[in-house]
């Protein structure tokens, strides 16, 4: 074996140790002079592993040894991104007082905020937008983190982003308005928030249907009748 490749072992053993919480053998690992940014053969650093999983002291050991909480893997993730997806919300305020930069992108465009946003962590998200996270930050198909709320049914994170200023009329690049979404999904909670928002009733989709001709054909009565008791928009 070369000195590279008992590098290399040693770095994919204190990834692995770091993903499944073995804190004594990331120690172990660190005193012996493995790099903290050190990847493992899918490009992961042990704090991505330890943020994705929510081993909180071992991302406190990790970044007091020096690691790099803006370093991405192969998709640009960084471990405020997967921290926030999981809704581990402690990391997600150790990262952010490291200075992990919260409107970071991923390569298709996607932010913490979207993630935390789309799987309901309500309090990852009010971390982030005190942060002044981007409400309205689009990904490379043009969905915000409002359009992933919606499209989850996740009414009170729905509520949460339009009180911090999302714009309820942002299509995506097919289209798709947050209402539109939430009308396809069946998702009424969070039809009937958008819709006493002023959401645009007349907005169609890419086959020409607007929110109500999409409930009426799904049968949907009650958003139907939600549509069709929502405030006129001016």
């Amino acid at each position: 074996m070369t000195p590279l490749q008992a590098a290399d072992n040693r770095a994919e053993e204190m990834v692995t140790a770091a993903e499944i919480g073995l804190i004594e053998d990331v120690r172990k690992s660190l005193e012996a002079g493995v790099d903290p940014n050190a990847r493992n053969e899918s490009g992961w650093t042990a704090l991505m592993q330890a943020s994705y999983n929510g081993h909180t002291e071992i991302v406190k050991l990790l970044i007091s040894r020096g690691a790099d909480v803006a370093v991405k893997e192969d998709a640009g993730w960084e471990a405020l991104m997967l921290a926030a997806q999981f809704g581990h919300l402690e990391i997600v305020r150790i990262l952010i007082r490291q200075k992990a930069d919260v409107n970071a992108v991923s390569r298709n465009g996607s932010t913490a905020l979207m993630f935390a946003a789309g799987n309901a962590h309500f309090e990852v998200v009010r971390v982030l937008l005190k942060q002044n996270a981007l409400v309205d930050a689009k990904d490379y198909l043009g969905r915000t983190a409002l359009l992933f709320a919606a499209s989850e049914g996740h009414v009170r994170i729905v509520k949460q982003l339009i009180a911090a200023g999302a714009l309820t009329r942002f299509p995506d690049q097919e289209g798709n308005t947050p209402l539109l979404i939430a009308v396809r999904g069946g998702h009424e909670g969070v039809v009937r928030v958008l819709a006493s928002d002023c959401a645009d009733l007349e907005t169609a989709d890419a086959s020409g249907k607007t929110a109500l001709q999409i409930a009426e054909e799904k049968q949907l009565k009650r958003i139907v009748q939600i549509l069709q008791n929502a405030p006129a928009c001016q």
